[in-house]
């Protein structure tokens, strides 16, 4: 932990990347890089792709030891020294849709919430790698400048929409899902456009009432259907008997 400093919003740290530092690119290689739904979303829109099809050609998942539910990877690049498949000579090929943790690099965002204590506790963690010189430059930031120059707000929101998942999860004492619940629980929240369909033909809005969203805006909508999903799957797998009826379907 001694690369590790634990930082709040006021707080400063010296940081810059940019083409021109030695380092540039070091660190989209060697790394296991996590997919939060979000952050899927992004990427296939900035692709072009279905969910589905990003998915299959750019990701691996497993089911967290940890969190006991499905988890997606990227799928790095085996014979270029597992680097990012989006990361060129010149950057980042997706960089106004790269991942949240990309986006936030060098910082981390760390939610803790201690048993019967209804608040989050939120702080950052700066991760000091050795082969990042970015902390050599003498650009100066507060983390709060640093969160709103990388646009990470809808990021943190809709990860925190997650979490909500795996707190529920972890307060049912359940050590782990059926296969059918972790595919329910894969499909509503990484394959967004497979849950579109699912929606649309068992007319889950007309079981799940959709606040201040209309069904037109679960057809156009990625973000409003993610939301959809995420409230959805917590009434499926964690909720009470008003929502534990669309179960049999």
């Amino acid at each position: 932990m001694e690369n590790f400093q634990k930082l709040a919003l006021d707080d400063t740290f010296q940081f810059s990347c940019h083409p021109g530092i030695e380092c540039f690119n070091r660190c989209c290689s060697d790394l296991n890089q996590f997919l939060t739904p979000y952050d899927i979303l992004r990427l296939k829109k900035s692709l072009k792709l279905s969910s589905g099809e990003f998915l299959k050609h750019y990701t691996t998942h497993h089911i967290g030891p940890r969190s006991g539910l499905p988890v997606v990877t990227l799928g790095m690049l085996k014979h270029k020294n597992l680097s990012c498949p989006f990361v060129s000579k010149v950057g980042c090929a997706v960089y106004p849709d790269r991942p949240g943790s990309c986006r936030i690099y060098p910082l981390a965002r760390i939610i803790q919430r201690r048993p019967n204590q209804s608040t989050c506790e939120e702080f950052y963690i700066l991760i000091k790698e050795p082969h990042c010189l970015g902390f050599e430059e003498s650009k100066e930031w507060t983390v709060r400048e640093w969160k709103q120059g990388q646009a990470v707000d809808l990021y943190d929101e809709m990860n925190d929409l997650l979490m909500d998942i795996i707190s529920l999860k972890n307060r049912s004492h359940r050590k782990g899902l059926t296969h059918k619940e972790n595919e329910l629980f894969y499909l509503a929240c990484y394959d967004l456009d497979g849950f579109r369909d699912l929606v649309f033909e068992k007319r889950l809005w007309k079981t799940h009432p959709v606040e201040d969203h209309s069904s037109k805006d679960l057809e156009q909508d990625d973000v409003a259907l993610m939301r959809f999903g995420i409230e959805w799957i917590k009434g499926r797998l964690f909720g009470d008997s008003s929502t534990n009826h669309e179960r049999g379907s």
